[in-house]
């Protein structure tokens, strides 16, 4: 086998791998005992949790300080 088709079935294996963990073993983790229950709670309680990670944050600065400090501006 040629090396490109080495790399080409290292590939296909990488996203077949990937489909089987995202299509059957995430969702039989949902659906195990201390994640099924944290799921149950969330969605009783009217919350998404697909949006709590950007939405808990507090807003960052479009620029950190010390940039501020270093750049020199025109007038």
């Amino acid at each position: 086998m040629t090396q490109g088709g080495v790399v080409t079935h290292r590939w296909i294996l990488a996203g077949a791998v990937l489909g089987v963990v995202w299509g059957m073993v995430l969702p039989a983790v949902l659906r195990c005992g201390p994640v099924a229950r944290h799921v149950a709670r969330m969605e009783a309680a009217g919350v998404n949790p697909a949006a709590m990670y950007y939405t808990e944050l507090e807003r960052l600065p479009v620029r950190p300080a010390w940039i501020d400090r270093r750049i020199v501006r025109w007038p």
